[in-house]
């Protein structure tokens, strides 16, 4: 019971710490968030597929850290197998041990096994990959993706992101949430991208009226020039906000394609994953 002389706890946004982790370690407000390991996982968020090596004067640059704290992290990381040094220097690649992270959290996403017989013959009607993601900050990240022989050129690896912005996967991401968390990542958009941001709000907000009307997001030619793309999201009460593109060059499929024909058949398609879930 709360007299008093006590005041109410302030409720902690999740969201607000994911997008914004290393300005939250500097606050005083949250006695649960441990700032030491929250430094050492996002140094290991440093490191993709385009930043495989990095020192620690480029770990101090992209996280706002002293270079003396870094170090001491790295050597940390290092000695428990998420790091591996090379040559005795101060660059760095990611280790074993973040694979084996990696591999457990894909192997808990149990909506895999139930969605890919449906991605695959998707892919096959469509002659395109197709994919599955969630958001991961203010990008969507593949969970699993069906690729297609006539697309070699554009393969995106399970693992791989795409902005939340302006690729069709990220529209219908928002598109499907609950407005306040929808809202509370708008507002990061736009602090991110400055002067872009109206022409950004123009092209969510149209894609959004897409999905009330039609069911389906389109990105086209905005996340890569010549490249097209529908999504639709599925929202599961165990597998929370999941969305499933279809997308490939725009001499593969033109937005009339994709509206016509790719984006009808991908809701289909998403329903039925969703019959299936439900019946797990």
């Amino acid at each position: 019971m709360q007299t008093e002389a006590q005041e109410p706890t302030k409720k902690i946004n999740l969201d607000e710490i994911r997008l914004d982790p290393i300005s939250h370690i500097h606050r005083e407000n949250n006695p649960q968030f441990i700032a030491s390991l929250a430094r050492g996982l996002e140094i290991l968020r440093c490191f993709s597929a385009t930043n495989q090596v990095l020192g620690n004067l480029e770990l101090s640059t992209m996280t706002g850290l002293p270079k003396p704290t870094i170090a001491r992290i790295t050597n940390t990381l290092v000695s428990l197998g998420y790091l591996k040094q090379l040559n005795n220097s101060t660059k760095y690649t990611l280790d074993i041990g973040v694979l084996a992270l990696g591999y457990a959290a894909l192997s808990n996403i149990s909506a895999r096994v139930h969605a890919h017989p449906f991605m695959e013959a998707m892919a096959e009607y469509a002659q395109a990959p197709v994919a599955m993601a969630t958001r991961d900050r203010l990008n969507m990240m593949y969970l699993d993706v069906v690729q297609h022989d006539l697309t070699l050129t554009m393969r995106r690896p399970i693992g791989s992101t795409l902005p939340l912005h302006s690729s069709a996967m990220g529209r219908a991401c928002l598109a499907a949430m609950e407005h306040s968390e929808r809202n509370f990542l708008m507002d990061a958009l736009a602090k991110r991208h400055g002067d872009d941001w109206p022409q950004i709000k123009r092209n969510l907000e149209r894609a959004f009226r897409d999905y009330q009307d039609y069911g389906y997001c389109l990105s086209i030619g905005e996340w890569h020039k010549d490249v097209n793309s529908v999504a639709v999201p599925l929202v599961h009460s165990k597998h929370g906000l999941l969305v499933f593109n279809c997308g490939a060059p725009s001499y593969l499929l033109s937005q009339e394609k994709l509206e016509n024909e790719i984006g009808p058949r991908l809701i289909h398609m998403v329903h039925n994953i969703q019959e299936a879930l439900n019946m797990s």
